[in-house]
């Protein structure tokens, strides 16, 4: 397996595939890893470089005893790409992912050309000022409900997350997610709900889409077009027949539809 150490001792899992011209970089969502992009990767490495890690907390990558903070978890991300040596990537963060990312930008991240937000927040917690995030009792009633009932509140939400809730990559979403333990999920979960990037998406200076799938059940497809409006170069796209993973529900078109983004000079 293919590790890095970061300067703080903390080995995140890897992976770096194929080759070409653009390099895709995938940050994954809350309790997932590299393993919840393999359908992407495989086909994403035809034409592509493609990197994908965990989190430090999750999959594969160590689990110290802290900080989880976002400021933590986008230096990981700055870390990754110069390790790789990975420049003018388009960067594609999903749910969790966008909010790495987003931080990731905010502190000045260089390596990115290009960015692919898909069913993340921009506020985790909907206010009335900004009503595009997840509602108020229900992130409370999610908080609760899964560390009372954990690992069963996990399986229901891998179920929630896809339009097959019984299918088999509902299954393989759960399996992933008993990865990172629940001490984990809470304290980083909990840190997420502190940002608002809102201020920043109007001040990207690189080519932004905002992917969002019609049947998410946490972040509605007005939030794409809020990025595509605030964004000084965005655009939004909704995949009509996904949930919360397009890239598992709608993998041909996520994957036709982030390849051609990328390639666009």
């Amino acid at each position: 397996m293919s590790f890095l150490t970061t300067p703080d001792g903390c080995r995140l899992r890897y992976s770096d595939r194929g080759s070409g011209e653009q390099t895709i970089v995938l940050v994954h969502g809350w309790k997932g890893s590299h393993r919840k992009w393999d359908p992407a990767t495989y086909r994403f490495a035809e034409n592509h470089r493609v990197i994908a890690f965990d989190t430090r907390g999750m999959g594969e990558s160590d689990k110290p005893p802290g900080p989880y903070d976002f400021d933590v978890l986008a230096d990981d991300l700055d870390f990754v790409l110069t390790e790789l040596g990975a420049e003018n990537v388009t960067l594609v963060g999903w749910s969790m992912g966008v909010s790495i990312s987003l931080e990731y930008l905010r502190r000045g991240g260089k390596g990115a050309a290009k960015l692919v937000l898909i069913n993340g927040p921009i506020i985790l917690r909907a206010t009335e000022d900004f009503p595009w995030g997840v509602q108020p009792d229900q992130l409370d009633g999610y908080f609760e409900t899964l560390a009372a009932g954990w690992p069963a509140a996990e399986r229901e939400f891998a179920g929630e997350a896809l339009r097959d809730p019984d299918g088999p990559l509902a299954d393989f979403y759960y399996q992933v997610a008993l990865q990172t333990p629940l001490e984990m999920a809470m304290r980083i979960v909990r840190a997420q709900a502190e940002l608002d990037h809102r201020e920043l998406i109007g001040k990207l200076e690189i080519p932004v889409l905002a992917i969002y799938g019609a049947h998410d059940p946490y972040y509605p497809t007005d939030l794409a077009h809020w990025i595509a409006d605030k964004a000084p170069d965005g655009r939004a796209l909704i995949f009509e027949e996904s949930a919360h993973g397009p890239h598992f529900d709608e993998l041909d078109l996520f994957v036709e539809t982030v390849g051609n983004f990328a390639e666009e000079s």
